[in-house]
C-alpha cells in the first residue's frame, strides 16, 4: 500500500513538472498579406499536450490542418513536440495582431507571443496583377415582382487552382435555380491571360423592397512559384518551383431592388405572366361534319415565367363542345432565363351544321421592357360545319351542347319476328348433357387470370414518372454523355457531376441539379454508407468540381480514372 502511495506521488509530481517545463510558441510563414491571402500558422508546444484556443482571432478566418508530433532522446531525457497547424485568412487590411494563443496544459494555461501581421489590398482587377479574384453581378438591378434576373458568379485565374469549394449565397427573397453546364472561357486583362469560369443563377424575385444578394465565398488552393527562396524551405524553394497556398475569395454583395407591378387596368384579366411573350394558334380543320373535331392549338412562347403560362380561355361558339388536351411545354433554362413555349391544344366538335367563327384567344401579360400591361392575341378562324353523313338522332344527346340537349324518346317497334324461336313443347323439359368439374373451374379461372395479366402488363409499361425514376434516367444520360469520345473537357466534367449527384439524389427520392461535397457526404451517410466510403465519394465530387474550375486541360489517363471512379460510385447507388 505505501509502495503504491509513493509510485502514485512520484507521477503526480512528474506530471507536475512535466506542466511546468512545457512550454507554447507560435510561428507564422509571412508577416505580410493581402487580403484572402493565406498565413500558415503554426502553434508549437514542446514537452507536453495541450488544447489550443483560437477564438481570439476574430480578424482571421481559421482552417484547421492537422497536427503532427516528435520525440526526441538526448542524455537519456525523452522530450516530445506537438505542432498544430492552421491557416489563416485576413479579413481586413491594415496592421492586424494575432494574440496572444492559449493553450491549457493539464489544466494550466500557457500563452505565445502575440504577432504582428500587415495586410495589403488587392491591387484593382483591371490591372492584372492579382493572380486570382472573383466577381459577381446581375443582369438587372431593379427588377419587377416576378421578373426572372441571371446572377453570375465569375472565377478569374491566372495560376493553376485546385480544392475549390464554392458556397452560394442564400438568395433569401429569390427562387433559385443554377444552370447545370459551367462555361469556362479565357481572356487577357492587361496583357495577362486569365481562366474565366462562370457560374449562373437563374433569380425570380417573390417580394418587393430592398433586397440584398449576401458574398458568394470560393475557397481555393493556388500553385504559386516562390519570389525567392526560404531557409529550410527544402530543393523545392531554392529551385523556385510552386507551393500550394489556401485563399478564400469573396464576391462582393449585390442589393437588388424588387418594383411591385403597377395597377391593372379595368377589365384586365392578368395572365400572371412577367417577361416578353407571344401567341400564336393554327385549326387543323376549317371545313367538318357535325360530330367530327377540329383540333385548335394555340402557343404561347417567349422568355420569362413560361412555365406558369395558364391555360387559354376558349372562345368557341355555343353550338361546340370543347375538350382540352394535357399542354406541351418545351422550356429551358439558360444564360438569359427561362424561355421556351407551351402548347395548348383543344378539340372542338361541332353538334349542329352551320357557318361559325373562333374569335381570337387573347392574353394578358406584363412587359418588363416597357414596364406595362400588353394584350395579345391569336387570329380568328371560320369554320364551316356540314349535317352528319349518319343519321344524327342516336348521337344527339351527347354531343349537343348543354343548353340544346334535346329530349328524345324511341319508340318500340315490332320487328316482325323474335330473336328466338320460342319453344312451348315437352322437349324443352328434357335435360342437357352437365359440364365438367373440372372443365366449369378452368372456364370459371380464365377471367380471373386474365384480369391478372391484363394488370401485370398495365404494370410494366406505365411510365415511372417517381422523382427516383427520373434522377436514375439523367444519371444514365449524363454517364452515356461523359463516355462520348468527341465530349469536350467541359461537357465531360460538368455530365460527371450530373451523374454524381443525380444518383445520390435519386436513391434518395428527390429531384435537383447541385450539391456540394459536404452535403454530398451527409447524403450518403444518410441512407446506410460507412463513413470511408462516403468520404471518398464525396473528394470525388469535390475532385470533379475542382478541375472544372481550374480550366485545364484533361490528358486521357485522367478522363478514364475519373469516368471509371464515378461509374463505380453511380453502379452502387443505383443497383
Amino acid at each position: 500500500m505505501v509502495r503504491q502511495l509513493v509510485m502514485a506521488m512520484a507521477l503526480l509530481l512528474a506530471a507536475t513538472a512535466t506542466a511546468d517545463a512545457a512550454t507554447v510558441r507560435a510561428v507564422v510563414d509571412r508577416n505580410k498579406a493581402t487580403v484572402g491571402e493565406s498565413i500558415s500558422l503554426q502553434v508549437i508546444i514542446d514537452g507536453g499536450e495541450g488544447e489550443v484556443d483560437l477564438s481570439g482571432l476574430a480578424d482571421f478566418k481559421t482552417i484547421p490542418r492537422g497536427s503532427s508530433s516528435s520525440f526526441q532522446m538526448i542524455n537519456g531525457k525523452t522530450s516530445r513536440q506537438l505542432i498544430h497547424n492552421y491557416v489563416l485568412i485576413p479579413l481586413k487590411a491594415g496592421n492586424l495582431t494575432i494574440p496572444a494563443i492559449p493553450v491549457t496544459i493539464d489544466g494550466k494555461v500557457h500563452y505565445s507571443a502575440p504577432i504582428s501581421v500587415t495586410v495589403s489590398r488587392e491591387p484593382p482587377a483591371a490591372s492584372g496583377q492579382r493572380d486570382v479574384y472573383v466577381t459577381a453581378d446581375v443582369s438587372e438591378p431593379s427588377p419587377w415582382i416576378g421578373q426572372q434576373i441571371v446572377y453570375t458568379f465569375r472565377l478569374f485565374n491566372a495560376v493553376q487552382v485546385a480544392d475549390a469549394k464554392f458556397q452560394a449565397p442564400e438568395f433569401n427573397g429569390f427562387n433559385a435555380e443554377e444552370l447545370e453546364n459551367r462555361k469556362s472561357y479565357r481572356t487577357v486583362i492587361n496583357g495577362r491571360e486569365f481562366i474565366v469560369t462562370e457560374v449562373v443563377f437563374i433569380l425570380v424575385p417573390v417580394k418587393t423592397g430592398e433586397l440584398e444578394i449576401e458574398r458568394a465565398v470560393l475557397q481555393v488552393s493556388l500553385l504559386q512559384r516562390s519570389r525567392r527562396p526560404r531557409p529550410f524551405s527544402g530543393m523545392d524553394a531554392f529551385f523556385g518551383r510552386g507551393e500550394m497556398t489556401t485563399r478564400v475569395l469573396e464576391s462582393n454583395p449585390i442589393a437588388v431592388q424588387v418594383r411591385d407591378l403597377p395597377s391593372r387596368p379595368q377589365g384586365t384579366s392578368f395572365s400572371g405572366l412577367v417577361g416578353r411573350f407571344e401567341i400564336s394558334s393554327s385549326l387543323d380543320k376549317t371545313a367538318i361534319q357535325v360530330g367530327d373535331s377540329a383540333t385548335l392549338a394555340v402557343t404561347i412562347s417567349g422568355t420569362g415565367n413560361i412555365m406558369d403560362a395558364p391555360e387559354p380561355t376558349i372562345p368557341a361558339p355555343a353550338e361546340f363542345k370543347a375538350y382540352a388536351d394535357h399542354p406541351e411545354e418545351q422550356i429551358q433554362p439558360g444564360p438569359q432565363g427561362y424561355s421556351g413555349s407551351k402548347i395548348f391544344r383543344t378539340a372542338l366538335v361541332p353538334v349542329k351544321p352551320g357557318q361559325y367563327r373562333i374569335d381570337p384567344v387573347v392574353l394578358t401579360y406584363f412587359d418588363v421592357e416597357s414596364g406595362q400591361y400588353r394584350d395579345i392575341s391569336t387570329s380568328a378562324f371560320d369554320i364551316t360545319v356540314a349535317p352528319s353523313e349518319t343519321a344524327a338522332t342516336d348521337i344527339d344527346v351527347f354531343r349537343a351542347a348543354p343548353a340544346q340537349t334535346p329530349s328524345l324518346k324511341k319508340r318500340v317497334e315490332f320487328t316482325g319476328r323474335d330473336i328466338l324461336p320460342l319453344k312451348e313443347g315437352l322437349e324443352t323439359l328434357t335435360p342437357q348433357r352437365y359440364m365438367s368439374p373440372l372443365w366449369f373451374g378452368v372456364f370459371l379461372i380464365i377471367p380471373v387470370l386474365g384480369f391478372m395479366l391484363t394488370g401485370t402488363i398495365v404494370r410494366m409499361t406505365r411510365r415511372d414518372d417517381s422523382p427516383g425514376r427520373i434522377m436514375a434516367d439523367r444519371t444514365r444520360q449524363a454517364i452515356k454523355t461523359a463516355a462520348a469520345a468527341d465530349s469536350t473537357d467541359a461537357d465531360f466534367l460538368s455530365a460527371l457531376y450530373r451523374a454524381l449527384v443525380s444518383a445520390i439524389l435519386g436513391r434518395q427520392g428527390v429531384l435537383g441539379t447541385s450539391l456540394t461535397w459536404s452535403e454530398a457526404s451527409d447524403q450518403l451517410l444518410e441512407i446506410g454508407w460507412n463513413r470511408d466510403d462516403a468520404a471518398a465519394t464525396a473528394r470525388l465530387l469535390e475532385e470533379i468540381e475542382s478541375f472544372n474550375y481550374s480550366g485545364g486541360r484533361l490528358d486521357e489517363e485522367k478522363r478514364a480514372d475519373l469516368l471509371d471512379r464515378t461509374r463505380q460510385a453511380v453502379r452502387r447507388l443505383t443497383r
